[in-house]
């Protein structure tokens, strides 16, 4: 064997770190010689291998047999074999993968070279990366969503079985970007397609996620919620977007209880607002006789106008808030016939809680409604500023001041009327907060302070 291992780099390869390397005797079917790396990986001394008769079928389980023979098989007809992958047994029962190749020795006939690799660490990193790709696709099955991976520089288009379900394409058939866009509603196309080029420009990259229309090629319409996101390459300041992969999912059944909650809450609305013009008009009929004051007629009209100003305003953000401006505008308006001159109104856009909204209407219909009787609106000259602010801290809070200036000199009542108790009751109970009044000669000054995790929509 001294002599067939002369060659000086052969001697270098074969003691060299870079794997595991044996040599073969075809006619005797024993290893003659086997390299350090070898033995580490197989676990075994050289005594233990070299000179013993198909010593490899000993360390390999018999599920492999049948690789090795065919490998053998290939290097009898061609001289070499195939790289496959296979196990071997160490002698404290654990395996260890390997990958190996084989070809015959040139110039020495009936000779063997063997290459043997550990893929322990690739094995692993395979089965990390098999388990990372289940989960993902248990979690995409899981949200009933389809997943697409558009080639920008070959063009291909990959969708999966349930994209292409979801776009109403014929399963197993090639996906282009034509038929996307011929699936894709003709009214939201003019939508996507910015959002696509937003998406793809290196200087963007937006990776916002977007509602649309499919149509089926039965005609059907049907609503999917789409995300991508594009994969750039190239330098620094001249990179491009090579891929753009993404998921999407048919959102259509939400979209369609969407519809039909507006739907009933656009009915709830008009009801309600029907009941308050009702209630409105029998209250002034019952209230039209001589036994009722007319000022209280008049107040609880007032009252009810002010109920109804600040339901119209959160009818049109569907109940889901309504900012401060616009209810304070609504709230005065009837009160005041040339707002703006008569009173100022500044402050920070807030938008505010259905219920605190409709309370700080009704608290501002009383304080408007007294300044017009007694206060600075009851004559020319007067004016009244509204402002408010946020002051932060631990605890952040609106402070809402109304000021009333050049009216009528003011003093304080002898006891609290129902509009001022009205104010501090809803201010305390639906804001959380308080209310304080200075009835300064000058003019009414009513600070209303409450916490803004109370009142912020």
């Amino acid at each position: 064997m001294a002599d067939q291992l002369d060659d000086a780099f052969f001697r270098a390869l074969f003691h060299s770190q870079l794997g595991g390397i044996a040599v073969a005797d075809l006619e005797t079917a024993c290893l003659i010689d086997i390299n350090e790396v070898l033995l580490e990986i197989l676990g075994r001394s050289r005594d233990e291998i070299v000179d013993i008769p198909h010593v490899w079928l000993e360390m390999t389980p018999p599920e492999y047999h049948e690789l090795d023979q065919r490998g053998m098989q290939q290097v009898l007809e061609r001289g070499h074999s195939d790289p496959f992958e296979k196990e071997y047994l160490r002698p404290d029962g654990s395996r260890v993968p390997v990958r190996i190749s084989s070809a015959v020795v040139s110039g020495y006939p009936g000779k063997l070279i063997v290459f043997v690799s550990d893929i322990s660490d690739e094995r692993a990193a395979r089965a990390r990366e098999q388990s990372i790709q289940q989960r993902l696709e248990i979690a995409i099955s899981a949200a009933d969503q389809g997943v697409w991976d558009w080639d920008l520089v070959t063009n291909e288009m990959v969708y999966s079985e349930r994209a292409k379900q979801i776009y109403g394409l014929p399963p197993g058939e090639p996906v282009t970007l034509d038929k996307v866009r011929a699936a894709t509603h003709q009214e939201d196309i003019k939508y996507t397609l910015p959002l696509l080029e937003r998406a793809l420009d290196p200087a963007i990259r937006d990776r916002s996620s977007y509602e649309y229309r499919v149509v089926w090629p039965n005609g059907e319409e049907r609503w999917v919620l789409a995300y991508g996101e594009a994969v750039f390459a190239g330098p620094p300041g001249a990179e491009k977007a090579i891929r753009y992969v993404g998921t999407i999912q048919d959102i259509n059944a939400r979209k369609t209880a969407e519809r039909q909650q507006q739907i009933m809450v656009a009915e709830l609305n008009h009801r309600v607002k029907n009941m308050l013009a009702v209630v409105q008009a029998l209250a002034f009929q019952t209230m039209r006789g001589e036994a009722v004051p007319e000022h209280v007629s008049e107040a609880f009209s007032g009252r009810l106008k002010a109920l109804s100003s600040a339901h119209e305003i959160l009818t049109r953000e569907s109940w889901e808030g309504a900012d401060l401006q616009d209810i304070a505008v609504g709230a005065l308006t009837p009160l005041a016939a040339d707002l703006p001159k008569r009173v100022s109104i500044s402050g920070d856009s807030i938008r505010m809680r259905p219920q605190a909204a409709v309370s700080l209407s009704m608290a501002l219909h009383e304080l408007a409604t007294n300044a017009s009787k007694y206060g600075a609106l009851s004559n020319d000259g007067g004016h009244v500023d509204l402002s408010w602010v946020i002051d932060s801290g631990p605890e952040p809070m609106l402070r809402l001041t109304w000021k009333e200036n050049d009216g009528p000199p003011v003093a304080a009542p002898a006891g609290q009327g129902f509009g001022t108790r009205m104010i501090k009751r809803v201010v305390a109970s639906d804001m959380g907060g308080d209310v304080e009044m200075q009835f300064d000669a000058k003019g009414l000054s009513c600070t209303v302070s409450a916490p803004l995790r109370t009142i912020a929509a």
